[in-house]
């Protein structure tokens, strides 16, 4: 019976059955065979592809790591108004009137930009601590009680975000500009079934001193795979098992 491998086959068992069955194909001398070397490169070409999309596939998303933070952010904005307006209430009349500027700048910049998306609330953070670090307003705030640190907590945790953040997005965006192993690993099994294994074995009853045992090796190889995908079936279905095996 023909050896194929079957269509529920998954990604990384396509690409194991395929790196393994080029390390068999490195075997063979293929300097006088045109078609086999045209359908060797396609091969480690597409398994190729197929790898980088595993690869990317499985790089980490930042997603609890970025709402972790982002709370971290939210309180040290908070934290920064309670302690301004905490000094709004001082008896020295002059820490309170600057508290007061510290007030109206922190305002301008709407005290509730945390609540805004990542990028917005980001850029309004790196803003609002470069306002208190100009000249008129720098000796406003070190006037302040308690007032400098969480100014400067602030600004680290929103460098912190925003590196995490456009980290996220370059992950993002390689996963949206790479094509789907579940898609690509249907390109590897179609050059098995449809040009290596077929050309294979008619090569190793005509030859089989060169072709015998590097068909048998590679058909081993499906077989222990195509045994895997069988087991996994918690219904089988005959019917289907045929459809799949002639895929």
């Amino acid at each position: 019976m023909e050896t194929k491998i079957l269509s529920r086959c998954d990604a990384d068992e396509a690409k194991h059955i395929a790196t393994s069955s080029l390390t068999r194909l490195e075997d063979l001398d293929l300097s006088g065979n045109p078609y086999l070397t045209e359908v060797k490169s396609k091969l480690v070409a597409e398994t190729k592809i197929l790898s980088g999309a595993l690869s990317v596939e499985r790089k980490h998303e930042y997603t609890n790591e970025l709402a972790n933070l982002d709370l971290n952010f939210d309180n040290r904005v908070i934290c920064l108004r309670k302690f301004i307006e905490a000094n709004t209430y001082s008896s020295d009349e002059t820490i309170a009137k600057n508290a007061e500027k510290a007030l109206d700048k922190l305002e301008s910049y709407d005290s509730t930009f945390y609540k805004l998306g990542y990028e917005k609330e980001i850029a309004r953070a790196f803003s609002l601590v470069e306002e208190y670090e100009k000249p008129d307003m720098k000796p406003v705030v070190e006037s302040l009680v308690g007032v400098t640190t969480p100014i400067m907590e602030l600004k680290t945790v929103a460098t912190q975000l925003n590196t995490l953040y456009l980290k996220n997005q370059d992950i993002q965006a390689l996963k949206e500009d790479t094509i789907p192993s579940t898609i690509q690993k249907k390109v590897v099994i179609d050059i098995f079934n449809n040009e290596l294994l077929p050309y294979l074995m008619v090569m190793k009853r005509v030859q089989p001193d060169t072709f015998g045992e590097t068909y048998t090796k590679i058909t081993h190889y499906i077989e222990t795979i195509n045994t895997k995908i069988r087991a996994r079936r918690n219904r089988p279905d005959s019917e289907e098992e045929e459809n799949s095996e002639a895929e």
